[in-house]
């Protein structure tokens, strides 16, 4: 898929389906990842941080309505919260 569907959804308002949420959340995988591992400065925890991270924006659907540069301001907002919780060892997992 080449990202048009998310594009034309998110301008009529119809839910994103789960692919859809998925394949926008793809574009910030490793984005928030290098945030992440730039905190922690290890492997493991950075991953973890990351997933949950991404797991709890895919949670909010205002999120995939944002415009982009919000939107990754969303992404290293929640990567860096998401990582002072497995540095503190306050993770959900």
């Amino acid at each position: 898929m080449n990202g048009l569907a998310v594009k034309d959804r998110n301008e009529t308002s119809i839910p994103l389906t789960f692919g859809e949420k998925t394949e926008l959340l793809k574009r910030y995988e490793v984005y928030c990842y290098q945030v992440a591992f730039y905190l922690l400065q290890q492997e493991a925890g950075a991953r973890l941080a990351a997933e949950e991270a991404l797991l709890a924006l895919y949670k909010l659907d205002g999120f995939f309505a944002l415009p982009e540069h919000e939107r990754k301001e969303k992404v290293k907002a929640a990567a860096i919260r998401h990582a002072l919780a497995v540095r503190s060892g306050r993770q959900s997992s």
